[in-house]
């Protein structure tokens, strides 16, 4: 008893502060609107009634009537869904929830195996403070052994054996923004100016999109996340080591982005639209309707944009005599225009046969300027050379994908398959056009800068067949196998012309003329075995892989051919300690094969002093990564540790060096080996209104590249990156949150990463409850988000930093109409949302 008094003291100071922060936060969005609607909604001065109820109940199997010890029990407020409890079931599989204040609440049950289960309008009243819901019996559905997991503390992060969910429904910061800023708020997640994406500090990531592996790749994914809104994003799945049942591909592992494709019964929407400081605009919308046996989810977005960037590049040039130093200044703009659309439809044949259609379509004019002030010195410092060079460019493309898929689920204990044929086709056109003038004229410029004119053309068309299937042996044990084939293929064309002023004409250059194609042909299949034993869940798997390539130079006749069949393994043994406490030890192996922008050997010229050209003779790249994990759930949050080894044969890396007429060159190449140790941190705490999160990562890098042409470039080096976010709900219709993400520099081969920095502040008021709001963010507030680099590899020491004009202020308007979505992930994927997390905003 005296412990419940001191909980309903401990309750009623707690109340009595947030009351006071709602209050105030109230007044001051009153005045700032100049409206007197918000003051309005500001409850009186009063007690907080203590919080002295109770739900409890009981757990039950409605097939077998054997009690459910697994899952999870939350408790909502009926008026705003504010999370108000949660517990979790006992062995008998009674659980009960206290510390609850008298009003109405909606109680949820979630378990694996099992559909979730809502118990409305239950009342907790002063006169009757305990409510005994009875037995609750739980219909059983075919689940994934492999997600059964520890709890997490609450339903945006949901930690898993072999993967960690993410929720963006509480993500204030990402409000109104993109899928760019929803990944830049997931732990180990790192997005860059340019839109690249990486994992653990790794770009070699998988993007996946409701679990398919998207075709688009290098700019045109960087281009279709910064339009993609991130309303339409549910979730955020990460997998850094990954099981066989999914591809190989990526040594980092995978991001699954999982959108809002699937209504309840009835018609839903909604709306949204937006604009920046910097001259952004945005609109999206999406529908969804259900009846009967048929489902229809349809959205589209437009997205217009314009940004600044700017930046330095410093060079000392150790070989080349002349010029010793040079200074660049860079000034840019960028202005995409961009729009696209998705469709998700389903037809129920019965309970147990369902056929699905979805696609994509995104396309946009991505256009931008640039200009380079080069000034070169001489050893004392004087200046004996100026130029200035422009690069202007226009970049049109078009994205289709189109997947049919047909499943076939039955009860729980019968076997389960599908059947997956996708099709889809990218194409992309460059137009860019170079220019500049001769100031000042040294040994190492030319007696003119051309007027260039290139034009590039890149058709990607990609099919993919799939077959799966499951078969469960009993409570405990299923095996999972499939069968899986891929076909891609690439054909470039790429022209470039110089202006010939006597004739006012623009002459082609052969030498710089290249038409190539390029073939990849995957034929692979799995089998992976589940099985639970007390506290024990293993899993085992095997992918056998064949992969063909073969790159043609059209204009030249070369032919390179590549051949890699391969065993990639898996094993992943977890233990439950309690039902709150895991501990696991994962391996796999993956590859990443080198795509058609790093074989491609035409020059890529930014002006003169800079180009780029990739590399045929490259190899595939082999991980084999193994895992520690410890992770434990309270009533307060959660915490996961995970040390990591993963060392790699052939590893690819972006390699710089300056050739003997001082042009600075990018390539990539092979390195012999690379180690990287290290281990994460994942920490989330709540504590009322206040969430907080956060965590990072520290490893050693060490890398053999004693076989590079370039020289001995390996490295040995120690890096780190930390995150926080915090968020503070003022009341059920108002938050802010502040997100904090730093990266520490990092040596590379023949060089080094500068640190970055990140950072975003939002607030959010529901203006119409669930139903819509409006949002408020500001993007590097600071401006401290830069990217660079240091090259320092005996021939050059060059240092460069930009700016990619994230400082900007964001507001956006979200409103939704019909039903509120309530979205039912697809059964063959991993279903997150059935996987116990422990209380929740």
């Amino acid at each position: 008893m005296a412990q419940r008094v001191r909980c309903a003291r401990l309750n009623l100071f707690s109340h009595s502060v947030i009351e006071m922060h709602r209050r105030v936060l109230f007044v001051l969005l009153a005045l700032l609107i100049g409206g007197t609607s918000v003051v309005a909604q500001v409850p009186a001065p009063g007690r907080a009634p203590a919080a002295i109820g109770e739900i409890s109940g009981k757990l039950a199997d409605s097939a077998s009537g054997r009690p459910v010890t697994s899952g999870s029990v939350t408790v909502r407020r009926a008026g705003d869904s504010t999370f108000a409890g949660g517990a979790l079931p006992k062995p008998d599989g009674s659980f009960r929830v206290d510390g609850l204040i008298p009003g109405r609440y909606t109680l949820r049950i979630r378990a694996i195996g099992f559909a979730q289960l809502l118990k409305s309008d239950i009342v907790i009243a002063p006169a009757k403070p305990s409510v005994d819901v009875g037995t609750l019996k739980l219909n059983g559905v075919v689940a994934k052994l492999e997600g059964q997991q520890v709890v997490a503390e609450r339903e945006e992060t949901v930690l898993s054996p072999d993967r960690n969910s993410y929720s963006t429904k509480n993500m204030t910061v990402a409000s109104g923004g993109t899928a760019v800023d929803v990944l830049r708020n997931i732990p180990l997640v790192e997005v860059d100016g340019s839109n690249v994406v990486s994992l653990r500090g790794n770009q070699n990531v998988v993007i996946q999109i409701n679990g398919r592996a998207t075709p688009l790749k290098g700019d045109q994914l960087g281009a279709f996340l910064a339009q993609l809104p991130a309303g339409t994003v549910k979730n955020i799945e990460v997998a850094t080591n990954p099981s066989a049942k999914d591809d190989p591909e990526g040594t980092a592992g995978i991001i699954n982005i999982l959108l809002n494709q699937e209504t309840e019964l009835g018609l839903s929407g909604g709306v949204s639209a937006g604009t920046s400081s910097t001259g952004q605009a945005n609109v999206s919308g999406n529908v969804g309707k259900q009846q009967g046996n048929f489902t229809v989810f349809l959205s589209a977005n437009f997205n217009r944009d314009q940004r600044t960037t700017y930046g330095t590049i410093s060079r000392e040039n150790l070989v080349v005599p002349v010029p010793v130093y040079v200074e660049t200044a860079l000034n840019g703009k960028q202005h995409p225009l961009s729009g696209g659309g998705t469709l998700r439809s389903e037809y129920k044949f019965n309970d147990k046969d369902a056929l699905s259609f979805d696609s994509f379509l995104f396309g946009g004019r991505f256009g931008g300027n640039q200009s380079s002030a080069y000034t070169d010195f001489d050893a004392s410092r004087s200046v004996i050379g100026l130029f200035n060079q422009r690069n202007s460019n226009v970049s049109r493309n078009l994205s289709q994908d189109y997947d049919v898929t047909f499943r076939h689920q039955g009860a729980p204990t019968a076997p389960m398959y599908t059947a997956e044929f996708e099709v889809s086709h990218n194409v992309n056109h460059n137009d860019i056009n170079l220019s500049g003038e001769l100031l000042m004229s040294d040994a190492s410029t030319p007696a003119a800068i051309p007027t260039e004119h290139d034009l590039g053309e890149n058709r990607n068309p990609y099919l993919n067949f799939k077959v799966d299937y499951t078969h469960p042996f009993g409570p405990g044990t299923k095996l999972e196998t499939g069968v899986k084939a891929i076909r891609r293929t690439v054909g470039t064309d790429f022209n470039a012309s110089y202006y010939n002023e006597s004739l006012a004409v623009y002459e082609p250059v052969a030498a710089r003329t290249t038409a190539l194609d390029y073939r990849e042909a995957i034929g692979s299949g799995y089998a992976v075995l589940s099985q639970q034993i007390a506290k024990f869940q293993t899993q085992l798997g095997v992918r056998l892989e064949d992969a063909v390539t073969q790159l043609n130079l059209r204009t030249t006749a070369q032919r390179y051919d590549n051949r890699y069949a391969s065993v990639y393994p898996s094993a992943i043994v977890s233990y439950n300690f309690t039902e709150v406490r895991q501990a696991k030890v994962s391996y796999s192996r993956r590859v990443s094969r080198p795509n058609p922008f790093q074989l491609n050997p035409t020059e890529n010229r930014q002006d003169t002093r800079n180009v780029f050209r990739g590399n045929p003779e490259l190899r595939a790249e082999y991980t084999n990564a193994f895992e520690l994990g410890l992770q434990e759930a309270r009533s307060w949050g959660s915490i996961q540790i995970n040390p990591y080894l993963r060392k790699t044969s052939n590893a690819v890396r972006n390699i710089q060096f300056v050739d003997s007429t001082g042009v600075s060159v990018g390539t990539f190449a092979n390195v012999a080996s690379t180690t990287t140790m290290g281990s994460d941190l994942n920490l989330n705490y709540r504590h009322g209104p206040l969430m907080l999160g956060g965590g990072g990562s520290a490893y050693h890098y060490k890398s053999d590249a004693s076989n590079l042409a370039q020289g001995n470039l390996s490295t040995s080096t120690f890096g780190w990156a930390a995150r926080a976010n915090g968020t503070w709900r003022f009341s059920p219709l108002l938050d802010a949150q502040l997100f904090a993400n730093y990266r520490a520099p990092l040596k590379t081969e023949g060089g080094s990463q500068l640190a970055s920095v990140f950072m975003q502040l939002a607030t959010r008021y529901k203006v119409w409850g669930d139903q819509g709001n409006v949002a408020l963010r500001f993007s590097d507030p600071f401006n401290l988000s830069k990217f660079g680099y240091r090259t320092a590899n005996g021939a050059v020491l060059e240092s460069s930093e930009r700016h990619f004009g994230a400082r900007a202020v964001f507001i956006t308007v979200t409103r939704n109409f019909g039903q509120a979505l309530k979205l039912r992930p697809k059964v063959q994927e991993p279903d997150t949302s059935a996987q116990a997390p422990v209380g929740g905003p």
